[in-house]
């Protein structure tokens, strides 16, 4: 079951014609979501980094430094995702949609990149969640946080945002998007044949 929902949150009818150019700057909701999540893991997993950090090893603790860098790489992958449409035409910062439909780069592997790297970067949340659980003593709010989380994102974007998007895309480039849509996955890879 998906929805679509036609609100200024999810399918840019203001959004600005590619030769007006951008007309001011609004979070994404699907940054506020991201964010969102994001705060929830920090705010799920600090306590029990806080008060576990000087009890465990430090041979113990490199791995959660491992993780937090490929964290901080999904961070950056999502800016390059949100660079390489911006070097097509459009531009989620500022809603321009773009005149031509973005299938290259990133999008030639996933119709929606920024949520594949976002749902990725959640995955290593709840790794590193968990990761710390394995030396502590049990928190039923950091196993809610690393099995839920990761869930709801799914979800959310899988059965509202993400429809609403193509839907929004389908509007734009109707012939475009289906031929794009029977060749690459929503969230990732190539369909064969």
């Amino acid at each position: 079951m998906t929805a679509t929902l036609k609100s200024s949150v999810f399918d840019e009818p203001d959004a600005a014609d590619p030769r007006d150019g951008p007309r001011r700057f609004k979070f994404a909701p699907t940054f506020i979501i991201d964010l969102a999540v994001s705060l929830l893991f920090v705010a799920a997993i600090l306590p029990l980094w806080a008060v576990e950090i000087d009890r465990i090893p430090a041979l113990k603790m490199a791995p959660t430094f491992v993780i937090g860098v490929l964290i901080l790489a999904c961070y950056a992958g999502k800016v390059l995702v949100i660079a390489h449409l911006d070097r097509r035409g459009g531009d989620a910062r500022t809603y321009v949609k773009s005149s031509a439909l973005v299938t290259t780069g990133p999008y030639g592997w996933s119709r929606h990149p920024t949520y594949t790297v976002a749902m990725v970067q959640f995955l290593l949340w709840a790794a590193l969640a968990l990761y710390l659980q394995a030396f502590a003593p049990w928190r039923w709010t950091l196993l809610a946080a690393a099995f839920g989380l990761p869930a709801l994102f799914f979800l959310v974007n899988d059965r509202i945002v993400m429809p609403s998007e193509e839907a929004m895309l389908r509007g734009l480039h109707p012939e475009d998007y289906d031929a794009y849509a029977a060749h690459v996955r929503r969230w990732f890879g190539r369909k064969s044949g």
